[in-house]
């Protein structure tokens, strides 16, 4: 899905909706000050779109004056989204004073911090979470919003693919999980998604994360020896959701790709250029700087809650060599993380090198 703003003049906004499907006919739900809403087709022909092959009939664009809207120009909060998915092209800032940035929060745990970014997300025109959900060539239309300097973008996305943005402008930031407390996590949220569907896991990756969900769905997990046999059983297409998932997402595009030590220093390298990092629930220094940058007092920052429980299967995973073996990429990496956010800290840059 390609979308964009072309520009907003008050009195008329035109933008773009090319859908998944080629001859899909798109439409976007138009959201007024008051609440209310209405649909309005994509009836604007763009040339563009047909001799690209991109949609059928080339009526991909919206208009919005005063034939559909009449007051338009006095909508300050006036938003826009594709009516079929929600997914949010333009919204006007309204009253709120947004800041002049764009911004990618990358996210590395499996449960994300969703109350983090409805925090931030508030101080910027265009906000995006858990844009995991969309397809790849949808996620990169986000950034690609040329209208808008003012946006914001988390998500679960392998770096690989978006570490252009580094040079185009973008902030990024992140947190990085402590292995075994994410490893932790992860056979949680396995063991439930193999009884029903869990909310904030997109639909791509529920089926990428089916063969793992099967093979733990009898697993006690308060059982040490169940989990250790376990984890020792997994084959491939298991263990390449435990196996060192932070370095994964780092430095591969693929999630099937194996990493290897050598991949630890593409990692380090590639966080170290972030504009600020975070460590595990140390969050004092992370929220600190967020706080600088947008201008949002530290203690409003929500902090992720750290699950007891969770706690507790972390420190049964730390006695258990398997563990330890699919992690080893990822404790070597978290070693150096620690080593750069401690006191006085060495550089990511210099732990690389």
């Amino acid at each position: 899905m390609l979308f964009n703003l072309e520009y907003d003049r008050e009195d008329i906004i035109e933008g773009y909706l090319i859908p998944d499907g080629f001859s899909n006919e798109p439409v976007v739900k138009v959201t007024l000050d008051d609440g209310s809403s209405f649909l309005q087709p994509c009836d604007q022909m763009r040339q563009a779109a047909l001799d690209a092959g991109r949609h059928a009939t080339g009526l991909v664009g919206f208009r919005l004056d005063a034939s559909n809207t009449p007051d338009l120009a006095a909508q300050s909060g006036l938003s826009v989204r594709d009516a079929d998915t929600g997914l949010l092209i333009y919204r006007r800032p309204g009253a709120r004073k947004t800041l002049d940035m764009k911004l990618f929060r990358l996210e590395l745990r499996m449960i994300p911090a969703i109350k983090l970014d409805k925090q931030c997300g508030h101080k910027f025109q265009y906000a995006m979470s858990a844009a995991e959900r969309f397809g790849n060539e949808t996620t990169l239309q986000m950034f690609h919003l040329n209208a808008i300097n003012s946006i914001y973008v988390s998500g679960r996305l392998p770096l690989r693919g978006y570490e252009e943005f580094l040079d185009k402008g973008f902030h990024f930031v992140g947190s990085i999980p402590e292995p075994y407390y994410e490893m932790a996590s992860r056979l949680f949220i396995l063991k439930r998604l193999s009884r029903e569907p869990v909310t904030f896991i997109s639909d791509r990756d529920q089926i990428f994360l089916q063969p793992a969900a099967r093979h733990f769905a009898e697993v006690n997990l308060q059982d040490e020896g169940a989990v250790r046999r376990a984890l020792k059983r997994a084959d491939g297409k298991v263990r390449n959701v435990l196996v060192s998932p932070v370095t994964r997402q780092l430095v591969c595009s693929d999630p099937e790709q194996q990493v290897t030590r050598r991949d630890i220093a593409a990692a380090i390298d590639a966080v170290s250029r972030f504009t600020t990092v975070g460590y595990d629930n140390d969050v004092g220094h992370f929220h600190q700087a967020i706080g600088e940058l947008l201008d949002i007092p530290p203690v409003e920052l929500p902090i992720t809650p750290r699950y007891a429980f969770l706690e507790e299967m972390a420190e049964r995973l730390r006695t258990m060599q398997i563990a330890e073996t699919m992690l080893e990429e990822d404790l070597i990496f978290d070693y150096y993380v620690r080593q750069a956010v401690a006191p006085e800290p060495a550089t990511l840059t210099e732990a690389s090198s």
